[in-house]
């Protein structure tokens, strides 16, 4: 992997983990299961076509916009704020 793929490797895991934590997505009550859709979300996330869009986003003052803009353009947004809701509720630990 060459210097250039790898910094956009590592603005894809910054952009990701900040979204994650944008969205209230706590990865430890995940299922087993479930932290196997991060983790391909997390392969995929690195070779986005748009980082610029989302890093945009995360810049944002106002975190409702920069959740609709993320949602436009993130092919993971639904995957993420599903996972995220799975996250938010009480119950059975993973």
């Amino acid at each position: 992997m060459g210097e250039q793929d790898q910094a956009d490797t590592d603005r894809g895991t910054d952009l990701l983990s900040l979204r994650i934590a944008r969205i209230g997505l706590d990865p430890a009550r995940l299922t087993p299961a479930q932290r196997d859709i991060l983790g391909e979300i997390r392969r995929r996330c690195p070779t986005c076509d748009e980082p610029e869009r989302c890093a945009a986003g995360l810049a944002a003052t106002s975190a409702g916009r920069g959740l609709e803009d993320w949602d436009e353009h993130c092919p993971n947004a639904a995957r993420l704020r599903i996972l995220a809701a799975l996250t938010m509720f009480p119950g059975d630990e993973p």
